[in-house]
């Protein structure tokens, strides 16, 4: 399918200059810069990220998105070749009706995942792949209704993937991933969730979060500021390139969500303040939650201008890429045309874009 963007949303295409990709993190985290953008004045203003507690308020809620980022980045080939073959793992789905792997009948097969991979055109359904790093990782490949799907005869975990894979840091970063960025595309709130049975775990990090270190954390509580955990687990729908489908099915790829009961009372209004969305993934989450009235469930919600954003006060987001949904996200909580003029001012004001880059509230 097409990539598609709608002639109506060209003020929120643009042109990046390739320097302003950040491809490595800012040290301290929250030294990162922070456009504060006031939908009410109409104004954008500049800061840092560690001045948050000077922004924001005792009562104030954010809430933020638990889940753990995994090493979904894995390395295949065929068990008798040298070619490899780069496997997103991107969520563990039910199994199809295959033959078992060697190693493992049916009754030991560990599970079928959706995986995203380029350049297996000339292999076929049936092929046994091995994990690079360890060869006793042994997947059986096969597609069905325009997806990857591979089976292991072996349960994967978090352990697993950080044996056998490497951190999933976005391809166009144009490298591998490094050892420290266990840590530094870490989700700060990763696990921060009395359920944690319910966290999947991700193919991607949720990026505004990367900007929170253990002091800014601490200060924001002492001052008042309430902190609450929902998750969202973060696959293909988050990132995937927007199609004509997409808006006319008024549809993304499913993500499984979690709202945990006192999330869920916070959020429907218990609060003194204001509730802020610690990034685009948790406001998804909570917008998912208002409008089935599910706890917990696959959300193939996608929000665009055109949709009425309520019961948030603001969000808190990275500068995501041009054409993406979670730019459509972000223009539907702030008006379009304002943040159109953010974003043109965060060129001019040579902020750093993308997962690594610097941040915005909205408020």
């Amino acid at each position: 399918m097409k990539d598609f963007w709608p002639e109506e949303y060209a003020d929120l295409n643009f042109d990046l200059p390739e320097e302003l990709i950040a491809t490595h993190p800012v040290e301290p985290a929250d030294h990162a810069r922070l456009m504060i953008i006031d939908r009410v004045r109409g104004t954008i203003t500049h800061s840092r990220f560690d001045k948050l507690s000077e922004i924001l308020r005792a009562g104030d809620a954010i809430f933020y998105n638990a889940t753990q980022v995994e090493a979904r980045r894995v390395y295949l080939k065929k068990p008798d070749a040298e070619k490899t073959f780069e496997c997103v793992f991107l969520k563990s789905v039910p199994p199809p009706d295959l033959p078992p792997l060697a190693g493992g009948g049916a009754e030991g097969r560990g599970g079928t995942w959706q995986v995203l991979m380029r350049g297996i055109r000339r292999l076929k359904d049936g092929q046994v792949l091995q994990a690079v790093k360890d060869p006793a990782f042994e997947f059986l490949l096969h597609r069905a209704d325009d997806k990857i799907f591979v089976t292991t005869h072996r349960p994967l975990g978090a352990a697993d993937f950080a044996r056998i894979g490497e951190m999933p840091i976005p391809p166009y970063m144009r490298r591998a991933a490094t050892a420290d960025e266990a840590d530094t595309y870490q989700n700060f709130f990763k696990h921060q969730i009395a359920e944690k049975e319910k966290v999947q775990g991700s193919a991607a990090s949720p990026t505004a979060a990367l900007h929170f270190t253990t002091g800014l954390h601490m200060k924001l509580r002492e001052q008042g500021v309430d902190l609450y955990p929902l998750c969202l687990d973060i696959g293909y729908g988050t990132f995937a390139p927007l199609t004509a489908e997409n808006f006319s099915q008024g549809e993304l790829h499913a993500e499984h969500y979690y709202i945990p009961p006192l999330t869920a009372e916070k959020f429907a209004g218990a609060v003194t303040g204001r509730k802020i969305a610690l990034g685009t993934t948790s406001l998804r989450c909570l917008i998912s939650y208002q409008r089935s009235g599910k706890a917990e469930g696959e959300t193939a919600l996608f929000v665009t201008p055109r949709d009425n954003v309520s019961g948030i006060d603001g969000l808190i987001t990275n500068f995501h890429l041009p054409q993406s949904s979670l730019l459509l996200l972000t223009a539907a909580v702030c008006r379009r045309e304002l943040l159109a003029q953010a974003y043109r001012a965060a060129i001019r004001e040579r902020y750093r874009f993308y997962s690594y880059g610097d941040a915005m509230l909205i408020i």
